[in-house]
């Protein structure tokens, strides 16, 4: 992300005397957010689904301490045997998943609509 940037912007903000914050805050936070976005969403997308990592070393850990939605579903349905709350626990996960994606898309949205564009 930070290849896209245009040099030319910092030679500007140094002619301008822009401190190193301001040239930070003002060129490449904004030129980078979208990309920020888009590595965040996947991130929240792939803790929330992230089952064989944490199930094969820990299988929940010590006293269930590193169980993540996806690990405590499958622990509570399929070896617990309660198919009812396992599928409760992943169907809880949906708001989240659905929060983290809109955020995500409204936040693009937003930044190009500074930026001057219609969509």
């Amino acid at each position: 992300g930070l290849q896209t940037i245009s040099p030319s912007l910092y030679e500007a903000a140094n002619l301008d005397g822009a401190t190193n914050m301001q040239r930070f805050r003002h060129i490449t936070l904004p030129m980078l957010s979208p990309i920020i976005a888009v590595v965040m969403t996947f991130s929240v997308l792939m803790t929330f689904t992230d089952f064989k990592l944490i199930y094969t070393i820990t299988r929940g850990g010590p006293i269930n301490s590193t169980h993540l939605m996806a690990t405590l579903s499958f622990q509570r349905a399929i070896t617990g045997g309660n198919l009812g709350e396992g599928a409760a626990i992943s169907n809880a996960m949906i708001p989240f998943l659905v929060a983290a994606i809109l955020l995500s898309f409204f936040g693009l949205q937003r930044s190009r609509w500074q930026q001057g564009g219609r969509d």
